[in-house]
């Protein structure tokens, strides 16, 4: 076999070859169209039934619109009644709410005017409290002063009836002072015995003091005036012994001071001793 038979074989191979792959090709890449047009049918028949029941759906979608339409046709005409019925609501709200706003001004300018009328009656409320605090300060000073006077008055006519008992008394002592007086044929005339103190006068010694002044324990309410002469006398384990004389120097209504007069004393002055006045006549009767 010469060269170009081998070649003429080989290329029977390779042309063996490629019609076998073209075969697998062809036979990979075949339809089967009887199986797919049998497909399709289905597949259109189902499309009918489905654009059928589309259609009907369509036609009752359709149907239910139209309902929808009318309905909302109603709808529109009953709110458009009620549109011209709010409107006139809103109207008559409008106008009653003027009607109240005006009110309102008003009564808003009534409650300030009540307000500021209220405020001045405060005022005038708290100026009359304080008046009135005043008044009661003024009527419980009064008060307490008024108790004061009527218990000064009661004091008064208490002193008054006993001024008036001791008048009385008086004018009854100065009767029988007269009658003893006229009795004993002496004169009403009062500087006549002033150098002497009262009889039965009697006293005590409060106080010794340096260069014989001393100060005794009664005074001008027991009769006595400057100038008076009184005998001090020491009683001691009920004996009576004589001290000496003393002369009223100064009057004070309860104590009176003395000077011991040294041509009369018999002893030394002391505190406690009694002070008297002693008559001439009994002075030498003891």
């Amino acid at each position: 076999m010469n060269l170009l038979g081998k070649l003429f074989i080989v290329l029977i191979f390779i042309g063996s070859i490629m019609l076998a792959a073209f075969s697998v090709t062809l036979y990979a890449t075949h339809t089967n169209w009887k199986m797919q047009t049998e497909t399709l049918a289905a597949e259109l028949e189902q499309k009918k039934k489905e654009l059928k029941g589309l259609q009907d759906s369509k036609a009752a979608m359709e149907t239910a619109l139209k309902l929808e339409i009318k309905r909302q046709a109603d709808r529109s005409v009953s709110l458009a009644r009620k549109s011209v019925e709010l409107e006139r609501d809103n109207d008559e709200a409008r106008t009653r709410l003027s009607e109240l706003e005006a009110k309102r001004t008003t009564e808003v300018a009534a409650t300030q005017a009540a307000l500021a009328e209220a405020e001045a009656f405060r005022i005038q409320l708290d100026e009359t409290t304080k008046k009135l605090h005043e008044a009661q300060s003024d009527w419980f000073s009064m008060s307490t002063e008024l108790v004061k006077k009527i218990d000064e008055a009661h004091a008064l006519a208490i002193l008054l009836t006993d001024f008036q008992s001791k008048c009385a008394q008086l004018a009854r002592d100065y009767r029988d002072a007269m009658e003893v007086l006229r009795t004993h044929g002496l004169e009403a005339n009062p500087a006549l015995y002033a150098k002497h103190p009262p009889a039965g006068i009697r006293g005590s010694v409060t106080e010794v003091r340096e260069r014989g002044v001393i100060e005794i324990s009664i005074g001008s309410d027991s009769g006595l005036s400057k100038g008076h002469q009184l005998d001090i006398v020491r009683n001691r384990e009920g004996r009576s012994s004589y001290i000496g004389k003393i002369e009223i120097m100064s009057v004070a209504a309860d104590r009176a001071v003395a000077q011991v007069m040294p041509e009369f004393r018999r002893g030394v002055v002391q505190r406690g001793d009694e002070v008297t006045y002693i008559e001439v006549n009994e002075l030498v009767a003891q």
